[in-house]
């Protein structure tokens, strides 16, 4: 899938302007042909990694005692609160058309989380694009799909990796990475940070025509919004592990 091109940049996604990309690519996980990236994460780079309560207790574990992630029913919080901000997100771009405008007039029922991640890209000047866009590298197999494509006041496009929550435990791990992240913990932090990797990697590689892109990790949480910019040292591990392509 291609993006159609004005004198101001790029504004919105045009299926008819890249048949070659198109044929590679969607916006559903219909079109996620391939390894997705978090499985492959977990299995390579942090398998022996256990969610512990933030208060210091035992892990998490679900109905048949197996351990499990933080799942917590409706709005709230958890991965349900995650899945209803992307979609919240889905909808605010599909309605702005990638020009910015007023989020209160199109977002006065969303979550919290959405109507600040909103009002912070519009702070940043990042105009939206896009979202939930597949990227994919057919050599390693593996794909994924993109939580948001930005437009930063000049032109460059950002991929935005989009995270809610883990207050308590973000930055606690259980010993390190493997492979080529070991100089990493596998806190929930740097689990974040490696599939950012992957996913700018994956992008660029998708889509070419773009050259360099930018990429963020923004998490929101009830304290506010946590920006980080793509670390280099990550970046060119991700890369470096995408060439061993037999290792996925």
């Amino acid at each position: 899938m291609g993006y159609r091109m004005y004198a101001r940049g790029i504004t919105s996604l045009d299926s008819t302007y890249h048949q070659a990309i198109l044929a590679r690519t969607g916006r559903s996980t219909q079109c996620m042909r391939g390894r997705g990236i978090t499985a492959v994460m977990k299995e390579k780079f942090f398998p022996d990694y256990v969610y512990r309560q933030p208060s210091g207790g035992g892990p998490i574990l679900d109905r048949k005692g197996a351990v499990g992630a933080v799942k917590k029913p409706g709005r709230g919080s958890g991965m349900a609160r995650g899945r209803l901000v992307d979609h919240e997100i889905q909808r605010w771009v599909e309605n702005s058309k990638g020009i910015a405008v007023n989020a209160s007039n199109i977002t006065k029922t969303f979550h919290p989380f959405s109507r600040a991640f909103i009002a912070l890209t519009q702070r940043l000047r990042l105009t939206p694009v896009s979202t939930q866009v597949v990227v994919r590298d057919e050599t390693c197999n593996i794909a994924t799909l993109v939580d948001a494509v930005f437009l930063n006041s000049s032109g460059r496009v950002v991929v935005v990796e989009l995270k809610t929550g883990f207050e308590g435990y973000n930055d606690i791990s259980t010993g390190r990475m493997h492979a080529e992240f070991a100089h990493l913990t596998n806190a929930p932090a740097n689990q974040h940070s490696v599939q950012l990797a992957f996913t700018h990697a994956m992008f660029e590689s998708t889509f070419p025509e773009f050259g360099a892109a930018d990429a963020l990790l923004i998490r929101m949480t009830s304290y506010g919004a946590h920006v980080r910019s793509l670390c280099p040292r990550e970046r060119a591990a991700a890369r470096q592990a995408m060439q061993q392509a037999s290792s996925f």
